[in-house]
């Protein structure tokens, strides 16, 4: 199976890249930069894990997207040191939930927005080696 990255839209993809940037993540050009049609992709742990443009752009390519920003979900990354993460964001974002323990109890999370709105988790699992492998098996079995 592929990675999947959500293609968000955001107003201004250089600044976003600088928020993402700020916090640890990687920021990948698709190519020259089109002033026009900017295409940035967010990296975690040197995989993509969003890309972002503007909205204007993403109706170009695709004229029946709905002409709003925003997403029905949160977009979680999985992290190995949690505690180091979170301590080193937490000074950079509007925090919407501090760290909870996650629902099934094998880990915690911490949620925060992003400068154009969206909400993104930081999953810490209490045993990154048991959850890596869980993942590889569900990966090979499907």
């Amino acid at each position: 199976m592929m990675n999947i990255a959500p293609c968000l839209a955001v107003k201004d993809p250089l600044a976003t890249a600088a928020f993402y940037r700020k916090l640890g993540f990687g920021v990948l050009d698709t190519g020259p930069l089109n002033p026009e049609h900017p295409l940035l992709i967010i990296t975690h742990d040197g995989k993509p894990a969003l890309m972002i443009q503007t909205d204007t752009s993403l109706r170009e390519l695709l004229p029946t997207m709905q002409p709003t920003n925003g997403c029905s979900g949160i977009h979680y990354f999985t992290v190995a040191d949690f505690d180091t993460t979170v301590e080193r964001i937490r000074p950079h974002v509007e925090v919407v939930k501090d760290t909870v323990t996650n629902y099934d109890r094998t880990g915690r999370e911490f949620f925060f927005r992003d400068p154009d709105g969206y909400i993104l988790g930081i999953f810490g699992p209490d045993n990154i080696d048991d959850f890596r492998q869980q993942t590889e098996t569900a990966t090979e079995t499907t």
